[in-house]
């Protein structure tokens, strides 16, 4: 009879253990972390180097950009080369290399980059567009009748830095950081030193916004101040500034003004921006290690990386770029040297 009395009692005390736990299990799993999305590395084996094909090596790839039949041109700055991936990792050099650091034009198998920063693609005309930023150059690969890639100067003086419009082979530039193509023609180019958004169009450079002084001042386009932009990304109508410096995202309405995209959460080190066809905007927050989606309202939300530098395939090490492209999300994971994609649900 004792026995049967403890066995009793345990199964009583176990039911009260369960019957509690239970009760908590939905609690511990409302108080977990929410799970970033699953990432793939497209290009890069993760150490620096400098290799073409499917096990490529890479060397802080730092700009995105669509290019054609669904790949990716990118700027590999501590190669100094423009260089291409397709979705399954077949990475190949364009122009300029680790032994080709410095400024040389023609054809592209012997001309030199130093620093390429920002890059863009221009379908109809088959023009590559490469923001220089060793070289103070806003650069352009074209390909010749016979197919070879041949590479020039659209704008400045190289490696000569400063501020000045007008005709572009006389305008200067001070660390150009990016480039991307304007609507009716020409392209925008974040001129980092000179802490301005600049076109250049029909031969004539031209300041679109920024007085040239640090800061993060709103209001006029010739008024308006930025500390350290560094990317730009346009929806067709407004260009939105990554502000690295101010840790802002700033909205530009040529002609009209500058204002700052209102948030309800702050940003780390803002190094790379982008936009959907829904106008949500993406930022590659650097000083967080995350990409991080902001929705109309200003809403953040976190898509990828943990808040921590890591080097697995699901966590980011300095994220400098992103890009959408083709259904993807792409990401330059800048410290560990490779280019990661995340599939779009929008």
């Amino acid at each position: 009879m004792g026995r049967y009395l403890i066995l009793n009692l345990r199964l009583i005390g176990m039911k009260k253990q369960l019957s509690f736990f239970l009760i908590l299990l939905p609690l511990l799993f409302s108080c977990a972390p929410e799970k970033s999305e699953t990432l793939l590395i497209v290009a890069g084996i993760g150490k620096a180097g400098f290799k073409d094909g499917k096990q490529a090596e890479l060397n802080k790839p730092i700009r995105l950009a669509t290019y054609k039949n669904n790949s990716v041109v990118f700027a590999d700055i501590n190669n100094h080369a423009i260089r291409i991936t397709t979705l399954d990792g077949e990475v190949t050099t364009i122009a300029g290399g680790p032994d080709k650091k410095g400024y040389q034009d023609g054809d592209a198998s012997v001309a030199k980059f130093n620093s390429p920063h920002g890059v863009a693609y221009d379908e109809i005309n088959d023009i590559i567009y490469a923001a220089e930023a060793g070289s103070n150059l806003i650069r352009t690969i074209s390909k010749t009748q016979g197919g070879k890639f041949i590479v020039s100067i659209l704008a400045g003086i190289p490696n000569e830095k400063g501020f000045r419009d007008g005709r572009s082979d006389s305008a200067l530039f001070n660390s150009p950081h990016a480039v991307i193509l304007a609507k009716n023609g020409g392209v925008y180019v974040v001129d980092i030193g000179n802490a301005r958004v600049r076109l250049i169009k029909d031969g004539i450079v031209s300041t679109v916004a920024g007085s040239g002084k640090s800061g993060n001042e709103d209001g006029e386009c010739d008024k308006a101040s930025f500390v350290y932009a560094i990317d730009i990304v346009s929806d067709g109508e407004n260009i939105f500034v990554a502000d690295a410096g101010s840790n802002l995202v700033r909205k530009v309405v040529p002609n009209i003004g500058v204002t700052t995209v209102r948030l309800n959460d702050t940003l780390n080190t803002p190094h790379g921006i982008a936009v959907d066809e829904h106008d949500n905007l993406y930022i590659a927050d650097m000083g967080s290690h995350r990409i991080l989606k902001i929705d109309n309202d200003g809403g953040v939300t976190a898509l990828a990386g943990t808040g921590n530098a890591g080097s697995s395939v699901n966590e980011l090490y300095k994220p400098a770029a992103v890009l959408v492209h083709n259904g993807y999300l792409w990401i330059a994971d800048l410290e560990n040297h490779q280019i990661k994609i995340l599939k779009l649900n929008n």
